[in-house]
């Protein structure tokens, strides 16, 4: 009587293993905000941003840039008012 389970594992030992290369590209600096206005689930918004740079200058300037839109952003939302229930 055969054993497929050690003939299967040879199989597998014979076969070369892949070896993958990660490259992390985490180094520098990251800068998160998060906004919110509101309190209740329904009347709340919540908006937020990151930004990566390889120094601090650099992600400053980033920042200023994405607070300016996140700022747009916000003011396009509080626009959109949730319609009033009519029963």
């Amino acid at each position: 009587m055969s054993d497929t389970t050690d003939s299967s594992s040879d199989a597998r030992a014979e076969q070369p293993t892949e070896t993958q290369h990660v490259e992390r590209t985490d180094v520098g600096v990251s800068i998160t905000v998060q906004l919110k206005r509101g309190s209740g689930t329904r009347d709340e918004d919540k908006i937020k941003g990151k930004v990566k740079a390889e120094t601090l200058d650099d992600a400053q300037e980033d920042m200023d840039v994405l607070r300016e839109y996140l700022h747009r952003v916000a003011e396009d939302a509080r626009q959109i008012q949730p319609e009033a229930e009519t029963e």
